[in-house]
């Protein structure tokens, strides 16, 4: 692989981005504050919850799609919003030799959406489109517990359905992904919430307009800024102590809906209560994306028995309808669009570990003799293509004796030894040990698969 090196301007290169541990010779380099390193056990699991939703997908007729990981920014300035605190504090942004300004990606909705207009898969005949996706997305934030700057998402798309049912699907998808990692069920909570369609959604920001603006004094300095844009739904999701206390006081979402998007509400509640899903409707819910409308959600963490503990959202998700015509879609027709998508970190910090694959033991290869190590890697590459997973203990055999390659067998999580000792091998026969019990048997080489399969290898 070649890869060439980019030459980037200077206001890349920005102390927000870099630490001193990286410039070359300041001593040992260390990664980018608040981007981790995965070693196999964390990486483990990792690929079990990925493949826990991989699965789960494909039982609902989701296809995996791949996005790339650099976007241009003007993707998420139109879609994410421009005034929002992902593209203002949060994204990863440079210009690139040509001009461009590009994006790490803060999250995968957009760039699937921006993708289905590319590849014109928007005409309302095709049937309905369902994605899942899973990769890496970029925010600079406060890394903190289930939080970094790189963290791992997946998610899933519902693309050209618009009928209420299609949100009941993907929110007990989501509900049924999230139930599958043995959490406590009364620790969490499914909380809903309608924004309702645009005109509902303008009626709504004109009422807390005019609250927010009697109120401005004790508004933080952020959501003053909010204010001043018209960005005023944003304030709703303030996480600041002032905010919160007047958002206490602030006009009610529900009020607002006009009477189509009441009944397409209630429609939806009727059929998660018929399906047994235990949702609480949170009129304080508008979430941190502006292209939301109609339906939005969260399923929510928190210990009951801990009442100053403050929720954590592990998985959100909501309606999108119009994101793809924000992207370049012309002309009349407003693609219908529903997903959800959860952080991998916060889901692996509440799930129930006994839940997690046991680790392989493999079984390690042990020789009497030095004159053996031919015959022993021989036997391990046999086995190995034959499916079986076989170690060596050590690759410098001739310098260790039997004890001390079962020691390292041990090391190895090695529950059985396969030992070649000159007589036996000459006879064809091996001993197959059990290092947990000392017990091993003598066993012919051509039936040892047979052996091992018994075993349970």
């Amino acid at each position: 692989m070649i890869i060439q090196r980019i030459k980037l301007p200077f206001q890349f290169y920005n102390f927000r981005y870099f630490s001193t541990s990286s410039i070359p010779g300041s001593g040992t380099i260390k990664s980018i504050k608040g981007c981790n390193d995965y070693f196999p056990d964390k990486k483990e699991q990792y690929n079990y919850v990925k493949e826990i939703g991989r699965n789960l997908s494909s039982l609902y007729g989701y296809r995996e799609i791949s996005t790339p990981i650099i976007e241009p920014y003007e993707l998420f300035n139109r879609s994410v919003g421009e005034f929002s605190d992902i593209v203002q504090k949060e994204m990863y942004n440079w210009t690139d030799e040509s001009g461009q300004r590009i994006s790490l990606r803060p999250e995968g909705t957009a760039g699937v959406i921006r993708a289905i207009v590319q590849a014109s898969l928007t005409n309302p005949a095709l049937p309905n489109q369902r994605y899942f996706y899973e990769g890496p997305m970029f925010r600079y934030e406060r890394p903190q517990k289930g939080r970094s700057r790189q963290f791992e998402q997946l998610g899933c798309e519902l693309i050209g359905d618009s009928h209420p049912q299609s949100d009941v699907e993907i929110i007990s998808m989501a509900w049924d992904f999230i139930q599958r990692f043995g959490i406590e069920k009364d620790h969490l909570s499914l909380r809903i919430n309608s924004l309702g369609d645009q005109e509902s959604i303008t009626s709504y920001n004109q009422s807390l307009k005019q609250f927010y603006s009697k109120h401005k004094d004790v508004l933080s300095n952020d959501s003053k800024v909010r204010l001043e844009r018209g960005n005023t739904l944003r304030i709703l999701d303030s996480k600041d102590a002032s905010d919160i206390e007047i958002n206490k006081l602030a006009p009610i979402l529900l009020d607002h809906l006009n009477t189509q998007s009441k009944d397409r509400y209630n429609s939806i509640l009727r059929s998660l209560t018929q399906l047994e899903i235990p949702y609480q409707c949170d009129n304080s819910l508008v979430r941190g994306l502006d292209y939301y409308k109609h339906t939005i959600f969260e399923v929510v963490y928190k210990d009951p028995n801990q009442s100053d503990s403050i929720p954590l959202a592990l998985l959100g998700g909501g309606r999108y309808d119009g994101l793809a015509n924000q992207l370049g879609l012309t002309g009349s027709y407003i693609l219908p669009s529903i997903g959800w998508a959860t952080g991998i970190d916060r889901v692996l910090l509440f799930m129930n570990q006994d839940l997690l694959p046991k680790k392989s033991q493999p079984i390690s290869i042990i020789i009497t003799d030095s004159t053996m190590i031919d015959n022993a890697y021989k036997l391990c590459y046999k086995l190995r293509s034959q499916g079986f997973y076989v170690m060596i203990p050590s690759f410098d055999l001739e310098n260790l004796t039997t004890t001390k390659q079962i020691k390292k067998a041990d090391k190895l999580n090695s529950k059985y030894a396969i030992i070649l000792g000159e007589n036996e091998y000459r006879s064809n026969q091996v001993y197959i040990k059990d290092l947990s019990t000392s017990q091993q048997s003598l066993v012919n080489l051509s039936n040892i698969q047979q052996e091992l399969k018994s075993l349970k290898y």
